[in-house]
């Protein structure tokens, strides 16, 4: 006759597992929540805060580009040209990145000067003669309004 010799069965712990496993989940939780953090910051739909920051830059050191548009707009009828109709808008271009686009009426001329923003690092870089040429176009036109009078 065989005997069975029942060998003694080792009782397992399940909580070290439990616990192992516990904090896997939290650190796994606390990780996407960090990187979603980091890379979830969102851009899109920041128009307004992308037309505020060139609107209060000042390429000439002194005066906003709010400021230097009215003195256009002001030293226009000085000088006995329509200067006016300023419309500011913003597009997002690519991730911080923004266009904003200063359009406006000068005689019978539409104009249009378009700045890149970055709303990460608030760097702002003219994209094209007409808008580096603001500060230097107000000057002339004050300039001339002082002469002609």
């Amino acid at each position: 006759m065989a005997t069975q010799q029942s060998s003694p069965q080792k009782k397992e712990r399940s909580w070290p597992a439990l616990l192992g496993w516990g904090f896997l989940a939290l650190f796994s939780v606390g990780f996407i929540y960090v990187i979603s953090m980091q890379l979830g910051e969102t851009w899109s739909k920041r128009e307004d805060e992308a037309k505020k920051i060139v609107r209060e830059y000042k390429p000439d050191g002194k005066l906003t580009l709010d400021d230097l548009t009215k003195l256009l707009q002001t030293q226009g009828t000085d000088v006995d040209v329509f200067v006016g109709e300023f419309s500011w808008e913003a597009r997002q271009v690519d991730g911080p990145d923004y266009e904003v686009i200063l359009t406006w009426r000068e005689g019978n001329n539409h104009r249009q000067a378009v700045w890149r923003v970055n709303l990460k690092d608030k760097q702002i870089r003219p994209q094209a003669d007409e808008a580096a040429s603001i500060p230097r176009r107000a000057a002339e036109r004050e300039a001339k309004s002082h002469s002609g009078s």
